[in-house]
């Protein structure tokens, strides 16, 4: 988890204001400790955990640091009740659904405030499990070539649709897939208006098993418009868009001027990120679409990106996926472009 917490460190380190942090699920500290020593931002930060022994641990790691902290045991529903903040770190085994609505009580006296949401329930959000999924998030998967920015989206509804309850509208600054985990971490500001927004963001994707054609809307479509094959469908799930792009650029500055031991890959990833800003909300993975076209030959993954670019449709590679890109470009012009040429 250190690409993550490094990742996320960097995130604190761009809200460029100051912040209390809260680590909900502390567990042995590292990433409260981290985002603490690592960012000047941070004024205070509290470690909560229901088990003794993790307060335990995080004391020891806490005093080893020379860190100076809050240390809270108990239930993060009661401890909602006694503690504010204006950064929440939420990090739990598994689905963090049921902890989000004891997560907002925390930003109840704030205006603005910064939410950090970790899933390693990623089976259930990304479709081999779609009745926990229903359950936890109220929402259906998919299971098909892009389902981890689908599960991504998942997890970013399930929070703005409690933040709605609190009045409070969301922005996502940076979201990502990354080995077992989806993560997100975004602005949440309080507001009737932009709670309304933010629910305006959501909707539905609609796919089709049969030639891969893909699309989103409001409702999913019953019937796929390129081969009229029936429909499967994703949601209700986050439209709106995964990052802030100035945001990203913000850690990138910031990743420039660390000693991370992982700073070349953070900030080859960085720009992963800030590159798929303004794109639909899908991928196309090319050799699931070379199985589409019956092709045992597909040309390079630049190649392809070259083609769409020069037809004056915005082609990028995505975090997502090695061998995926994101573009606008039809469905007619995608396929197109994967057709081996001499």
């Amino acid at each position: 988890m250190r690409f993550c917490r490094s990742i996320s460190s960097l995130a604190v380190g761009a809200v460029q204001k100051e912040v209390d942090v809260v680590d909900a699920f502390c567990a042995s500290g590292i990433r409260g400790i981290r985002y603490a020593k690592e960012n000047s931002n941070v004024d205070s930060i509290t470690f909560l955990d229901l088990e003794a022994s993790a307060i335990k641990a995080a004391e020891k790691n806490s005093r080893s640091n020379g860190l100076g902290a809050e240390f809270k045991q108990g239930n993060i529903s009661r401890l909602a009740f006694e503690c504010a903040t204006d950064f929440l770190e939420i990090d739990p085994f598994g689905t963090p659904s049921p902890y989000l609505v004891d997560g907002f009580r925390f930003f109840n006296p704030k205006k603005t405030a910064y939410l950090s949401v970790t899933a390693t329930d990623v089976a259930v959000l990304c479709g081999a499990k779609t009745a926990p999924c229903l359950k936890n998030y109220h929402s259906k998967p998919l299971n098909n070539g892009f389902t981890h920015e689908t599960g991504l989206r998942i997890l970013i509804k399930r929070i703005a649709e409690v933040a709605a309850e609190f009045n409070m509208g969301i922005e996502p600054l940076v979201s990502f897939s990354d080995r077992h985990y989806l993560k997100t971490i975004m602005k949440a500001t309080r507001g009737a208006d932009l709670a309304f927004q933010s629910m305006k963001s959501l909707g539905h994707l609609h796919y089709c098993s049969k030639c891969g054609f893909r699309g989103h809307g409001r409702f999913p479509e019953p019937a796929c418009r390129n081969c009229g094959h029936e429909n499967d469908y994703a949601g209700p799930l986050w439209l709106g868009e995964l990052h802030q792009k100035q945001f990203i650029e913000s850690m990138g500055r910031l990743n420039q001027e660390r000693q991370y031991s992982d700073k070349s890959e953070i900030s080859g990833f960085l720009s992963l990120l800030e590159n798929e800003t303004g794109f639909p909300p899908y991928y196309y993975n090319v050799h699931q679409l070379s199985r589409f076209l019956g092709k045992g030959r597909i040309p390079k993954l630049g190649t392809i990106v070259e083609r769409l670019d020069s037809k004056g449709y915005r082609t990028v590679r995505t975090h997502f996926s090695s061998t995926s890109i994101k573009t606008p470009a039809p469905y007619s012009e995608i396929l197109e472009a994967l057709e081996w040429k001499s």
